[in-house]
C-alpha cells in the first residue's frame, strides 16, 4: 500500500500556491475556486497563516455583491465551486462572506420550476425521476445533479444551516430520488431510457456524506445500500468505512 506523508503533502501545496493566493488543479495552472478552497483549509489547519491569508484574499475577490462565487475572480454569475469557497470562509473565520454565501446558495436556482409539464412526464417515464425537486447544479438555471447537490448541502451543513431548513430537505429529497435501485448513486439518473445506469464510487461517497451531514442513520436504507455498494467496490477499503456511531468490518 503506498504511504501518505501529510507533512510533506502540506509543503507541497504551500510551495505550489499562484502568486494570487490561489491554486489550479496542477502546480502553476490558473486559479481557481475549488482547489483553493481547499488549500486555504490545509494550510490553516497547518498554521500556515500568511499563505491561509492570502488563498482567503483570493476568495474574497472571486464573491459578488449578491454573495456568489463561481469559478473565479471575472465569473459574475456563480456556480458549483463555491461550495469549496463556503468550507474554506467558514474554516478561516470569514463570518461575513460565509453568511453571504450560504444566503445565496440557499437561493440558487436550478431548472426545476421551468420544466414543462410535458417535459417532467416524459423525465419520470424515460428516466425514472423528478425533475421538478430543487438541488444544486453546475451551473445556474439547469438541471441539478447528485453531486453539486450532496456538495452544497455538506458545506451548508458546515457553515451552520440546520437539516431542517427547507431547501437542504428540498436536496436530500432529490439525492434520495436519484438512488440507483441496485445500490449507490451515480452523478445524475438512476436509469436511461430503458436500463438501470452504474453507480459510481464517488457519487456515492458524496451522497453518503450528505446524508449523514443531515443526521441520516446507518439503518435507513439508502445509506445502508449505498454502503454495500462502496464494499462491493472497494472490498479493501470497507473495514475502514464509519458511520456515526457505527462501523463495518
Amino acid at each position: 500500500m503506498t504511504k501518505f506523508y501529510p507533512a510533506q503533502a502540506a509543503d507541497f501545496i504551500r510551495r505550489s500556491q499562484n502568486s494570487d493566493g490561489g491554486w489550479g488543479y496542477e502546480a502553476g495552472r490558473v486559479s481557481l475556486v475549488e482547489p483553493t478552497g481547499f488549500g486555504a483549509i490545509v494550510l490553516h489547519s497547518g498554521g500556515a497563516a500568511a499563505e491561509a491569508a492570502r488563498s482567503l484574499a483570493f476568495l474574497k475577490s472571486c464573491q459578488r455583491p449578491s454573495g456568489a462565487v463561481g469559478i473565479g475572480p471575472r465569473d459574475e454569475d456563480g456556480n458549483w465551486m463555491a461550495y469549496a469557497a463556503l468550507l474554506a470562509f467558514q474554516a478561516l473565520g470569514a463570518a461575513e462572506e460565509t453568511a453571504k454565501l450560504a444566503a445565496w446558495a440557499l437561493a440558487f436556482e436550478d431548472a426545476s420550476a421551468r420544466f414543462t409539464p410535458e417535459e417532467v412526464k416524459v423525465i419520470r417515464k424515460r428516466y425514472r425521476y423528478r425533475p421538478t425537486i430543487p438541488g444544486w447544479s453546475w451551473t445556474p438555471r439547469t438541471t441539478a445533479w447528485v453531486e453539486p447537490t450532496a456538495l452544497f448541502i455538506i458545506a451548508l451543513r458546515r457553515a451552520g444551516v440546520p437539516a431542517s431548513e427547507k431547501r437542504i430537505k428540498s436536496g436530500l429529497d432529490l439525492i434520495l430520488d436519484r438512488r440507483v435501485p441496485s445500490g449507490g448513486w451515480n452523478f445524475g439518473n438512476p436509469y436511461s431510457t430503458s436500463f438501470e445506469l452504474e453507480a459510481s464510487s464517488m457519487s456515492t461517497a458524496l451522497a453518503l456524506a450528505a446524508l449523514g451531514a443531515a443526521g441520516f442513520s446507518a439503518r435507513q436504507a439508502a445509506v445502508a445500500a449505498g454502503f454495500r455498494f462502496l464494499r462491493g467496490a472497494w472490498p479493501a477499503a470497507s473495514a475502514r468505512l464509519r458511520w456515526p456511531g457505527r462501523s463495518w468490518p
